[in-house]
């Protein structure tokens, strides 16, 4: 059984009427060539999402494409954890790093006063699909895209806020994925070095990626906290983890010093 948000975005998509609408559809003809196609599309475990092209985060609708990472309701923690912090900052400059659709960044730049925004992704067809995104929400005149690989990206910018929801699936953790979550791109989800690469390189960078005062945020696997955690440590810096809606590990917020220091 699908989840209930996956019924009724469907149910909008077949009827072509908004998402609250289809809460009401009742009695209403659906064309039988249009379901068909998606029945076969379901039994063939195509992601509900690239069925739409869209998905809804944070109480927006965004595109997604087979290119970008499916948006989830746990990283809506991290969204949230940047808001808690930053509600009463001016003129923020943030980098998504590994930005897929732009969900995070261009979320954080609705919802807080962010002057200047960087997504930055690998691949160049999840940048576009982001770019569609900011041009939806009226808010490209800011933001920046940049199709490049963090593991050997350099920048003479810093930023206040560095959010980052990197493939952290260890590559021997794949084969037993949903089939679903398969049909998802194979790079925005699994990372080498058990999942922990990414986090390790970006933590190692982090005087030059943020500003004195700068924070990272990055979503983890539910396994990986300690591993995080530990390698910031080595790093001299200060981390914490917040745990998601079920009670698992989900958010580690990294700083240069301890909190009020």
């Amino acid at each position: 059984m699908l989840p209930l948000s996956n019924q009724l975005d469907l149910v909008s998509y077949i009827l072509n009427i908004k998402y609250d609408e289809a809460k009401t559809a009742y009695n209403k003809e659906i064309e039988d060539s249009i379901a068909e196609k998606v029945i076969n599309q379901l039994e063939n475990h195509e992601p509900v999402a690239y069925i739409t092209g869209r998905r809804e985060f944070y109480g927006r609708e965004f595109l997604v494409s087979r290119d970008t990472l499916i948006p989830r309701v746990e990283t809506e923690i991290l969204v949230e954890e940047v808001i808690k912090e930053f509600r009463d900052s001016k003129n923020l400059e943030i980098i998504d790093i590994c930005s897929g659709s732009g969900a995070i960044g261009l979320t954080l730049m609705q919802e807080i006063d962010v002057s200047f925004l960087t997504l930055l992704d690998i691949d160049g067809a999840a940048l576009e699909i982001s770019k569609q995104n900011a041009c939806m929400f009226n808010i490209c005149k800011n933001v920046e895209f940049i199709c490049s690989d963090i593991l050997n990206y350099t920048t003479l910018k810093k930023y206040d806020i560095v959010v980052c929801n990197p493939p952290y699936i260890a590559e021997n953790e794949y084969k037993t994925l949903q089939e679903e979550v398969k049909k998802e791109p194979y790079h925005a989800l699994v990372a080498e070095d058990n999942g922990l690469i990414f986090y390790k390189k970006i933590l190692s960078n982090f005087k030059n990626l943020c500003k004195s005062n700068g924070v990272m945020f990055f979503e983890i696997g539910a396994e990986q906290a300690q591993s995080v955690l530990g390698y910031a440590e080595i790093c001299n810096l200060y981390a914490e983890c917040i745990k998601d809606y079920s009670g698992n590990d989900r958010v580690i917020i990294v700083r240069n010093s301890k909190r009020g220091n």
